[in-house]
């Protein structure tokens, strides 16, 4: 472990809670997604120099955005959000290898999520998750009556209460979306992190290539699980249990083997030397749902069958 040294992590502590609060001030006013990748600058610190200057910095650019942007709620997300970077950073600092530091970012990231929405939920008042629903629910409607104007008569959602069974869903789905959420969110952190800290003289580890992603084989059987609960809570309500438990299953399990199918078929191009720009057309064109489910599928049975005869070393 290397000794931070005082001036220089003043330095950049300086400069990177400038960045922070940059972020920070972009997410809030002209592109909210940026407001996830505050985390990176954290990442940074964290790893060059320690925890108590990546802990000092946290606070310091969150007083300085609630101050720049005048919005408690800002200040307090920052600080949330610092929890990610200071875990990630820790993780890199420690030498964790990458699945281990996706692992604890992804943890880190959930917890802050659900701290979110509940400031938001008690500082300004507002339901976000009810809010985005009902924002979604008149997106649908409106999308319905340009569907109905223009003579569609074959449509999902021209079904009596079709809008309210679709939203009532996505109700269910929360677990898996915010876990989704979170690992994307993870993903794109110590991707940018990394690509900075290669840039300026370290050398982390990166995960395998995705040609050769493959998943624990246990996995499958969580796959095979949410489709069991789904079969078998079939003609009870929605709100029971076991449907959305069965729900957020496949829902989850559906993204890990489809991303494990993907990585066979990406396996193999590479094997015949197919052309890049060939390979993503492909894919691109093999999205509908038919499809979609034969390489997931793919997914679950390479997890017993291994037909790209893989080793058994870790995971990705």
């Amino acid at each position: 472990m290397r000794k931070p040294n005082t001036t220089r992590s003043l330095t950049e502590g300086a400069m990177l809670a400038a960045i922070t609060v940059l972020l920070s001030l972009l997410g809030a006013y002209f592109m909210p997604y940026l407001f996830f990748v505050t985390p990176v600058p954290l990442i940074i610190l964290v790893y060059r120099h320690g925890m108590r200057p990546g802990i000092l910095v946290a606070v310091t650019s969150a007083l300085l955005a609630g101050i720049v942007i005048s919005m408690v709620p800002t200040m307090i997300f920052l600080l949330i959000l610092g929890l990610v970077g200071i875990a990630m950073g820790g993780g890199l600092r420690e030498g964790f290898p990458p699945h281990r530091i996706l692992l604890i970012g992804t943890a880190t990231s959930v917890i802050a999520l659900i701290l979110m929405v509940a400031v938001t939920t008690l500082v300004l008042d507002i339901s976000v998750l009810e809010t985005s629903f009902e924002a979604l629910r008149q997106s649908l409607e409106q999308a319905l009556r340009m569907y109905e104007r223009f003579g569609v008569e074959e449509h999902p959602f021209l079904k009596p209460n079709a809008i309210d069974e679709f939203v009532r869903l996505l109700k269910l789905a929360l677990p898996a979306a915010l876990l989704t959420t979170a690992t994307m969110m993870t993903f794109v952190n110590y991707w940018l992190a990394r690509l900075i800290l290669n840039r300026v003289g370290a050398k982390l580890p990166w995960i395998k290539p995705f040609r050769s992603w493959r998943f624990p084989w246990y996995l499958a059987w969580g796959y095979i699980l949410g489709h069991g609960l789904l079969l078998a809570s079939r003609g009870m309500t929605e709100t029971n249990v076991w449907f959305a438990l069965g729900l957020n299953l496949q829902i989850l399990f559906n993204y890990v083997f489809l991303l494990q199918g993907l990585a066979i078929l990406w396996f193999f191009f590479e094997k015949a030397r197919v052309p890049k720009l060939v390979r993503w057309i492909v894919i691109v064109f093999l999205f509908n749902p038919m499809i979609t489910t034969i390489i997931v599928w793919a997914g679950v049975l390479d997890t017993w069958f291994n037909f790209r005869k893989l080793g058994e070393d870790e995971p990705v």
